[in-house]
C-alpha cells in the first residue's frame, strides 16, 4: 500500500486564517478549532486578510499542517477595499510555487465569505481537507 493511500483515510489538519470582519457578531471572541475524527480544525482571526505573506503560509505547511484555508471578504464588501483581492493575489503565487516544486497546489486554498458562524468556517475547513484527503498526508509531516 502506498504511502498516500495509508494515509488518505487519517486525521486531516486544516488551519483557517479568517479575516475579523468575515466572521458573524454572535461568533466573534469564541473559541470554535475543532477535532473530529477525521479532520482537525485550527482557527486564526486576521485583522485583514490581505495580511496573509507567503512565508507565513510557506511555514503553516512546513510545520506539517495538511491545509489552510483563508477565508476573506467578497471584494466589494471588505473594510480595507483591496485586502481581499490582496490576499486572492497571494493565494495565486503561494499556489504556483507549490506546483513548481512538486507540491499539491490544492493545499492552500481561500474562500470569500461574509457574516460566518463558526460551523460554516468548519465547513469550508472540511471541504479543504476533502481537497486534500486524494493527495494523502502532508510529507513534511512527522511520522
Amino acid at each position: 500500500m502506498s504511502k498516500k493511500t495509508q494515509n488518505s483515510n487519517k486525521n486531516v489538519e486544516v488551519v483557517v486564517l479568517y479575516c475579523q470582519h468575515g466572521l458573524s457578531d454572535d461568533a466573534k471572541g469564541s473559541d470554535w478549532s475543532q477535532k473530529s475524527t477525521d479532520v482537525s480544525v485550527r482557527a486564526i482571526m486576521m485583522p485583514c486578510s490581505s495580511k496573509i505573506e507567503v512565508p507565513y503560509i510557506l511555514k503553516i505547511l512546513q510545520a506539517g499542517v495538511d491545509a489552510v484555508e483563508i477565508v476573506a471578504c467578497p471584494e466589494k464588501s471588505c473594510k480595507f477595499l483591496i485586502g481581499s483581492r490582496r490576499a486572492e493575489k497571494r493565494i495565486e503565487y503561494i499556489r504556483g510555487l507549490l506546483e513548481k516544486i512538486g507540491y499539491e497546489p490544492q493545499r492552500v486554498g481561500i474562500s470569500r465569505k461574509l457574516s460566518q458562524s463558526p460551523e460554516k468556517l468548519i465547513e469550508l475547513a472540511k471541504a479543504r481537507a476533502d481537497a486534500v484527503r486524494s493527495v494523502g498526508t502532508n510529507p513534511m509531516k512527522g511520522e
